[in-house]
């Protein structure tokens, strides 16, 4: 008897179990691709790379905090427009999130320089941690433009 309801109503009972899978599933929504701040995200990261590069080969009198103060401010600004942007667009909580980091990063950055010139091990670390930040931002943003 229970097999003929079974048969009976299977196209019913099918529908009825996929609604309730499908509506388990959950999806995260996010914005869309943002050309404008991909660029911008590109040239921080650029100018950020060409900062530590630069103490590769700076000596004692260049490696300075006071020195370098106009990448932190160009940082800070960049960061700043960027957060603006990002919390403006709807389902963009994530690139938030990564860009509040990237932002506390810069904080912490120019608080450890104002200690003391970096050593090269000390900007190998850095720079290897900035630029993991950098391909977050970026991979997400690159997905959200072909749409994976």
């Amino acid at each position: 008897m229970l097999l003929v309801v079974i048969f009976r109503y299977r196209f019913f009972i099918i529908i009825i179990v996929n609604v309730l899978l499908l509506s388990s599933c959950s999806l995260v929504s996010v914005s869309p691709y943002d050309s404008s701040a991909d660029k911008a995200i590109t040239k921080l990261h650029k100018q950020t790379a060409e900062f530590f590069a630069e103490f590769t080969k700076a000596d004692e009198l260049g490696c300075g905090y006071s020195h370098h103060l106009p990448f932190y401010q160009n940082s800070k600004v960049s960061i700043s427009s960027l957060l603006v942007r990002a919390r403006a667009m709807a389902d963009n909580h994530i690139t938030v999130s990564q860009l509040e980091l990237l932002s506390f990063s810069y904080a912490n950055l120019a608080q450890l320089h104002q200690l003391g010139c970096f050593t090269l091990a000390q900007v190998n670390e850095l720079w290897t941690s900035f630029d993991a930040s950098f391909s977050a931002i970026l991979t997400l943003e690159l997905a959200k433009k072909y749409g994976r």
